[in-house]
């Protein structure tokens, strides 16, 4: 099948390695390069990067619905376009230039979660599982029908953790789907609009751990921002402590938040109810260590206030 993958992220590389090693011949569209870092370089999208990695072309496209970007597309006669973690929302000309369809990967149990950041808006909200779904695209984001689904757990993930294991999820699942398209047996299932819930992108300081809540829901907060933006605290200092992992434990009552009740062996911190265990940390300049080797180079006593 002649395939048209519209993606930019990494969410996006086991999707084009799948179709690439099924036989499919496969076209590239990826946004276009942009500078970032602190030298500002200019960097290719990851899409692009592993693309040249496997001799493959990325057409760069500034606005996907502009004519000398449907120019491109038209111009492959692809059967089949996907998207997964393009950048662009995709007019209807675009959406109609394959006679097969367009589809989506989108990493939620949708309708739950439409939106930009869905894995960590169902580990901020504490969903003991999400998932992957292959959809039809249309006008309204992530609206489309829904071709197949596929449920995991989110139990001790990260959003990182959960993003790379539904990427390939999707992606064998992609395959299914244009096998049964192929068949002419998929069945397209319309979502229900009254359970819509709406994942909004992630600010740097959503990372911040609101210590007046539960120990559980800063488990949750760590988990869903991690490797980005990246969960954190104020040391008394004013400096950023980056916590990096920990988990949820039992204390008892009389403790105010964001207090230390322990540095050994791990770094205790009182939240509104219960608290949270530090295992792995950073201090702002610093390295990732392990909480026993971290305290013993500078320890943060007992009684210590940590800061939201």
């Amino acid at each position: 099948m002649r395939v048209t993958l519209l993606g930019s992220a990494a969410f996006a590389i086991p999707t084009l390695d799948a179709l690439i090693e099924g036989g499919h011949e496969v076209m590239v569209g990826t946004q276009p390069a942009r500078r970032a870092g602190r030298g500002q370089k200019l960097t290719p999208t990851q899409v692009s990067l592993r693309a040249s990695e496997i001799g493959l072309p990325a057409h760069e496209l500034e606005d996907i619905n502009d004519v000398e970007s449907l120019d491109w597309l038209t111009a492959g006669q692809p059967d089949l376009l996907v998207v997964v973690a393009f950048g662009q929302k995709l007019g209807a000309a675009v959406r109609a230039a394959a006679p097969w369809g367009c589809l989506n990967i989108h990493p939620s149990l949708l309708p739950r979660w439409r939106g930009a950041a869905p894995v960590p808006a169902a580990l901020l909200a504490g969903d003991e599982e999400t998932g992957v779904c292959i959809i039809d695209v249309v006008d309204r984001m992530d609206a489309g029908n829904v071709l197949v689904r596929r449920r995991t757990s989110t139990f001790g993930k990260t959003a990182g953790d959960l993003l790379d294991e539904l990427s390939r999820t999707g992606a064998t699942l992609l395959l299914d789907v244009m096998d049964g398209l192929a068949r002419g047996d998929v069945e397209r299932i319309p979502q229900d609009e009254s359970a819509v819930t709406r994942a909004r992108k992630l600010s740097a300081d959503d990372g911040r751990i609101r210590w007046e809540g539960s120990g559980a829901e800063a488990d949750h907060r760590v988990r869903a921002v991690t490797p980005r933006p990246g969960a954190f605290a104020l040391l008394s200092d004013g400096k950023r402590l980056s916590i990096l992992e920990g988990e949820p434990c039992e204390c008892g009552p009389g403790h105010l938040p964001g207090e230390v009740l322990s540095d050994e062996p791990a770094l205790v911190v009182a939240c509104g109810t219960d608290a949270y265990r530090i295992l792995r940390l950073k201090r702002e300049g610093g390295r990732p260590m392990d909480v026993d080797a971290f305290l013993r180079g500078k320890p943060i006593p007992a009684g210590t206030r940590l800061g939201p």
